[in-house]
């Protein structure tokens, strides 16, 4: 028996849940970002953001008369401005200085966005594309525009999903032509 419509979305609202907490373990076990080791990420802010991500994808969904899943880059631009608006890694010492020009939020939601891109559905299968994509030189110079972008100008969730959008024809392609959520 199929699950019904509710028992879909909590089961996709838990995968986008799951997918920010390994993206988090990530970008924490393996990226080199400053003062990563005093930030944590806060379950209840996740859950608000992924809340916000999915009134968004509603949205998006009616207003560009989109049936079924959405593609990687309407996901990965629609979750990055949930992230950004809700800012789930918090300080873990409320006594922290300086942690104000931190840029750990915007971090993670332009990570994750790559991420969301470059997976194609399988665990794993989006790692070689990705590294590729990171190793390339104009790589770091994109990547600090995004991250100045997100963090001091004004955007709109569909800037962002332009952004992933021309990411994905650059160095995912497959991310355009298949759907970000599977079963």
């Amino acid at each position: 028996m199929a699950p019904n419509e509710d028992g879909v979305i909590i089961d996709r609202k838990m995968k986008r849940i799951i997918s920010l907490g390994l993206a988090w373990r990530n970008l924490v076990n393996h990226l080199a970002v400053a003062d990563k080791h005093l930030f944590e990420l806060n379950p209840s802010l996740t859950v608000k953001a992924v809340e916000h991500y999915y009134s968004d994808l509603t949205l998006l969904k009616q207003r560009y008369d989109i049936h079924g899943l959405a593609e990687a880059p309407k996901v990965a631009g629609l979750l990055a401005n949930a992230v950004l608006k809700y800012r789930p890694v918090v300080p873990k010492d409320c006594l922290q200085w300086d942690v104000e020009d931190a840029e750990i939020n915007e971090v993670l939601a332009v990570y994750h966005g790559i991420c969301i891109c470059a997976s194609y559905n399988e665990l794993g299968k989006g790692n070689a594309p990705m590294m590729k994509l990171m190793a390339k030189p104009y790589f770091r110079k994109w990547y600090e525009r995004i991250i100045y972008l997100v963090k001091e100008r004004n955007y709109t969730s569909e800037a962002l999903i332009a952004i992933f959008e021309t990411l994905c024809l650059a160095a995912f392609p497959e991310g355009l032509v298949r759907e970000a959520e599977s079963k």
